[in-house]
């Protein structure tokens, strides 16, 4: 696919992977739609953007409701005609005891992660279908195939989701000229800290509460790395995203045993606190 000359939407697009999608986009020739809830945001890369040379529209979009979706959906086409590329990207985090966390924050973390992408579905392939061509990229994580944590499993749950739905999209859209993939980023330094929330942890536990694989650590990358990678994918077609090679190694060797991966992965990792 040749993304110059081309309409794309991005949710989240206002910071992080978001912001570096949107920006990757523009710089291979696309006008780029913006989706976020942080307006000063939003009207900063819609201004970087158009200093790319290309044409920026930037839409508050709350992906948990429909009516902002579908007003996103609307306005895209109102604005530049028809739209070729949606990258469902919004996402937000959970941390505590799969035991004790909340279920209005089960629901929230759903909500955007999950529900968020099939709203973007549902608002803009129906078009794509009936033209015969389109682009849908979901942004799922690492945590989508590889439950790499015990701190996180609201997030882990609602990303094993993302990338379920999208292998699913992949074998019903794809011999309807849609094509889909899945981004599946291993740690990147975003602000997603900022969303993320503690839920069912006492107070004095907090700090504790909050573990990533070494392995993940070191591979770390900045989101502007991200941008090409996705950019890449969509030219080339190619369905599974992962920020680093080791990601993609581990996808399949973690399965080959999966009771010995656990057990090894249980071992190598300090024990959460105890907390009933």
């Amino acid at each position: 696919m040749d993304i110059g000359g081309t309409t794309a939407v991005v949710t989240g697009g206002a910071s992080g992977i978001g912001r570096a999608c949107a920006l990757e986009l523009a710089r291979r020739g696309a006008d780029v739609v913006v989706a976020d809830i942080h307006e000063e945001r939003l009207a900063e890369v819609v201004a970087d953007i158009e200093a790319i040379g290309r044409r920026a529209l930037g839409v508050r979009c709350d992906v948990t409701l429909d009516d902002d979706v579908d007003a996103l959906a609307a306005s895209a086409v109102d604005t530049f005609g028809t739209v070729d590329i949606v990258m469902n990207n919004a996402g937000i985090a959970v941390l505590g005891p799969p035991h004790r966390v909340e279920m209005t924050e089960w629901e929230r973390i759903l909500q955007v992660n999950v529900l968020g992408l099939v709203r973007g579905v549902r608002a803009f392939v129906p078009a794509m279908v009936e033209r015969g061509s389109g682009y849908i990229v979901n942004t799922a994580s690492i945590a989508g195939v590889w439950a790499y944590s015990w701190d996180a499993a609201p997030y882990i749950t609602s990303k094993f989701a993302a990338y379920g739905l999208s292998e699913a999209l992949a074998r019903s859209l794809h011999p309807l000229g849609v094509r889909v993939s899945v981004l599946c980023p291993g740690l990147v330094h975003t602000n997603l800290g900022e969303t993320a929330r503690f839920s069912g942890v006492p107070a004095e536990h907090e700090g504790a509460w909050s573990y990533f694989p070494p392995e993940m650590v070191e591979s770390a990358v900045e989101p502007e790395a991200v941008g090409p990678m996705v950019c890449d994918a969509i030219e080339a077609e190619h369905f599974t995203i992962f920020t680093n090679s080791a990601d993609a190694e581990r996808y399949t060797t973690w399965r080959n045993d999966i009771d010995a991966s656990l057990a090894a992965a249980v071992a190598a990792a300090p024990a959460p606190p105890r907390i009933v």
